[in-house]
Order: structure tokens, then C-alpha cells, then sequence
């Protein structure tokens, strides 16, 4: 997990991906481009003949562009952030914010190693290594000092 600081002071903790979701998003852009590729090659040996070549290709040739759009932008910019006043999930294109004024409670999951973050009603789940998970309460905390943050374990010792 990579975290990096900007000159406003947000702060980004990288998302770090596992070797399977780099499998899937490789599978994903292969079959995106194959997809284009036999919209183009489909169009320029029979052109359009149907009528329903006339949504088909262009359909095609829009879905597999999307995927790979999206694909990159997900590997690009999958990110944590942590402003003066917001604290920011973002997967490529797809964003959320939350106001730090409105986190409750901070638990890390020592068993799982997530750390869920509670904004009033709601939370999310991130997964996340042990080496940043202090940074990044840290940083939440020093914008809202009164943040709860706890552990839980369900291992026991013998």
C-alpha cells in the first residue's frame, strides 16, 4: 500500500491489488480488445447487411470500450484519501465521500486485517495491510480527534 501526501495536505493511501483481481482486470482488457476487434473485423467483412447489424456493432464496439475504460481507470486509480474534511473512497471513475465530521468509530479486524469505518448509519469495509492501517486512522483522527478506534480478535489464547 503506497500513501502519498499532495501540498493541500490530502492524503492518499494507494489501494494495493491482489494478484487475482490483477488476473481478472488482464482477462477483462483482453477480451475488451478482442471484442473490438471482432465488431471491426465483423463490420468491415459484411458491413451492414442486417438491420440489426446497425445496433450490433456499434453496441459491441461501445460495451468493449467501456470495459476497458473502466478496467484502467480502476487499475489507475484506486485510492483512499483523507482531506481536511472528507475522507474519500475511490475505484477509477467511481467515487464516495464521506465528512469526517461524521465518522462514529474506527475497527480494525485483526483476524481479517479490514478496517471498517463507521459514518453514521453507514460503513465500509476496507482491506488493507497492517503497515498503513495506524497512518491512515492517524490521519482521519488528526482531522476529528474524538474518532473511537478499536480492535477486535476472536482468537483466544490457550
Amino acid at each position: 500500500m503506497e500513501k502519498k501526501t499532495t501540498p493541500s495536505g490530502t492524503k492518499f493511501f494507494k489501494y494495493k491489488l491482489t494478484k487475482l483481481m490483477l488476473v481478472f482486470a488482464v482477462a477483462i482488457l483482453a477480451l475488451s480488445v478482442a471484442g473490438a476487434v471482432l465488431s471491426v473485423f465483423r463490420f468491415i467483412k459484411s458491413g451492414f447487411n442486417e438491420p440489426t447489424d446497425f445496433i450490433t456493432h456499434p453496441l459491441l464496439l461501445l460495451a468493449s470500450l467501456f470495459c476497458f475504460v473502466l478496467t484502467i481507470s480502476i487499475l489507475a486509480k484506486s485510492q483512499y484519501a483523507v482531506t481536511d474534511k472528507d475522507y474519500i473512497i475511490q475505484f477509477g471513475f467511481i467515487k464516495s465521500t464521506y465528512p469526517i465530521k461524521d465518522i462514529t468509530k474506527v475497527v480494525y479486524d485483526t483476524d481479517t486485517q479490514k478496517l471498517t469505518v463507521f459514518v453514521g448509519e453507514e460503513f465500509s469495509v476496507l482491506p488493507l495491510s497492517a503497515d498503513w492501517q495506524d497512518e491512515f486512522v492517524q490521519a482521519l483522527r488528526e482531522v476529528k480527534p474524538s474518532i473511537d478506534y478499536s480492535f477486535t480478535s476472536s482468537k483466544t489464547d490457550k
